[in-house]
């Protein structure tokens, strides 16, 4: 969860009445606001990523004020007719630009650190660590349009990068630039590269890496130029919208910019219609017409109820489905004040047999020494396979993950329980962690192409931990289950040759254990042997016992 610093005084400032402290920390929470710490003028607020024009003081003193009554319903916003225009050509690397002017601030400190602030907040959620938008901000004082957006061989264009002294060329900026060498990733390899550039040719911005140092804003600027880039108009233009409206309460003026034969940015609320009945059967509360309409105008809706119409705000990112509106409804009809009923339904709610079965098997581990770890299901190819040694082999794949760390599916549970020992290498040994893990594996049998597995994994560290060791911890457990499982020996790439087994039942295979291999151990920086097994439960429910149904 994306976490903010701001100024109280500066937020208490904004909201257009005298707000007592105490006020303030009842309201922020009711608002998917969490305040981390408040240490004197300074506080840290957690913010929830679906929201991210909450992600500045800006937004949040909106919501506030009109939390409170001071500003309720939708915001309205003047953009000018554009006196700036800029001339984009096709850019394989990145495709689509918009871009928009406030002009007349008065920035302080405060401001500024709440502008940039946003602007990296921005990139790293909506933006996908700048992949999906990349933003730039500039003094527009300090450059001669018109601009022109277009691509270039980087080994021709030279500038001084934000916050250096030094020309360098575009391709010096990516090998020795510290920002160059975090996103180059992001243009693969792609030989020409995008620019922004003024009418002298002096370089405005090399987005998504790094501005110029030419237009660096400070506390003296007055008007500002954003430029944000990406592969979709859809979120470049929700970026545009969420940080000019905010530099609009700062008194900014918003002044449109043409790009080509279109104009940005477009603060048009978009109307959507709203079922007050789904409304009532969603929250189970007989709301008025009046009471929704109150609602809504709380959280900065537009409302008319005679077509049954909402309009949505201009930087609300997140608002996809009606659902999305009864959720702010609900917000604003406050979470705590709603009365829990039992649901009324014909019978009684009890657990699945085999969970009720994974709940003993977790009983059985605990009983035997081991220590419960839930991890994500979530992980990566470097966690699931080449750290382990293993071949990549076909997974579930993340189609647009928030992040590398967590791309795929696991198809197996061990990788995830070694990542536990490599967190706690500073604690206290012998260490025993089980988990009882969900994993999901492709399969174009089914309707939905996986299959959904459960497997009892473990792993035992300490100076001694050996073969001999896991073999009788597998044997213990085939006991307890009465499984009456064959152990044969077996070859696995993560396990050292020669101690490594099988676990059959009949014909099938059913799990394995053994001793960690040292080149995995040596990768991972573990200094203590490691044994581990794994075990489909999915194939042990099926031989249970009575006594585990």
């Amino acid at each position: 969860m994306p976490v903010i610093e701001i100024s109280a005084p500066d937020l208490k400032g904004m909201i257009g009445r005298k707000v007592a402290d105490s006020e303030l920390e009842s309201v922020l929470p009711l608002n998917k606001l969490e305040i981390e710490e408040w240490d004197g003028d300074r506080i840290k607020i957690e913010v929830t990523p679906d929201r991210p024009d909450l992600m500045c003081t800006e937004g949040i003193a909106r919501q506030v004020s009109a939390w409170l009554g001071i500003r309720r319903g939708l915001p309205s916003h003047v953009v000018s007719k554009p006196t700036i225009s800029m001339a984009a050509g096709p850019v394989k690397a990145r495709p689509c630009i918009v871009a928009g002017i406030a002009r007349g601030l008065n920035l302080n400190d405060d401001t500024v650190r709440s502008i940039m602030q946003l602007q990296e907040l921005i990139d790293l959620t909506i933006g996908r660590d700048r992949v999906k938008t990349a933003i730039g901000v500039h003094d527009v004082s300090k450059v001669k349009p018109p601009f022109c957006y277009k691509e270039v061989d980087p080994k021709t264009v030279s500038f001084v990068p934000l916050g250096f002294k030094k020309e360098m060329t575009m391709e010096e900026i990516l090998r020795k630039h510290p920002k160059g060498i975090q996103y180059r990733h992001i243009f693969g390899n792609a030989r020409k590269l995008p620019i922004i550039l003024d009418r002298n040719g002096d370089v405005i911005s090399f987005p998504p890496i790094i501005n110029g140092e030419l237009t660096k804003v400070t506390e003296g600027t007055k008007d500002i130029f954003l430029d944000i880039t990406g592969y979709e108009e859809t979120p470049i233009s929700y970026a545009l919208n969420i940080l000019l409206t905010s530099m609009e309460m700062r008194g900014g003026r918003i002044e449109a910019v043409r790009i080509n034969k279109k104009t940005y940015p477009n603060l048009r609320a978009r109307s959507m219609k709203l079922d007050t009945g789904y409304v009532k059967r969603m929250l189970g509360y007989n709301l008025k017409d009046s009471e929704i309409k109150s609602l809504l105008e709380r959280m900065n809706y537009g409302v008319n109820m005679k077509n049954r119409t909402v309009l949505v705000p201009p930087y609300r990112y997140d608002i996809l489905h009606t659902v999305d509106i009864i959720e702010d409804i609900a917000i604003a009809y406050g979470y705590n004040d709603f009365e829990p009923e039992l649901p009324r339904l014909p019978a009684v709610g009890r657990p699945h047999p085999f969970e009720e079965f994974c709940n003993r098997i977790r009983e059985m581990m605990i009983g035997t020494g081991f220590q419960e770890v839930v991890n994500y299901t979530l992980t990566n190819p470097e966690k699931q396979f080449r750290l382990m040694n293993v071949p990549e082999g076909e997974t579930v794949e993340i189609a647009n993950p928030m992040s590398k760390e967590y791309s795929q599916v696991r198809v197996w549970a061990i990788p995830s329980l070694m990542a536990n020992l490599v967190s706690n290498k500073h604690r206290r040994y012998p260490q025993r962690l089980f988990e009882v893990a969900d994993c999901v594996l492709p399969d174009p049998k089914q309707d939905v192409r996986t299959r959904n597995i459960r497997k009892l994994a473990g792993v035992v560290s300490h100076a001694n931990a050996n073969f001999s060791e896991m073999a009788a911890i597998v044997n213990s457990i085939d006991e307890n289950l009465s499984l009456m499982a064959s152990k044969q020996p077996s070859d696995h790439p993560s396990f050292m040759k020669g101690r490594c087994g099988q676990i059959m039942k009949g014909k099938k295979t059913i799990g394995f254990f053994g001793e960690i291999s040292p080149a995995i151990l040596s990768k991972l920086a573990l200094k203590m042997p490691v044994t581990a097994f794994e075990l489909e439960l999915d194939e042990v429910y099926k031989h249970k016992q009575p006594f585990y149904c």
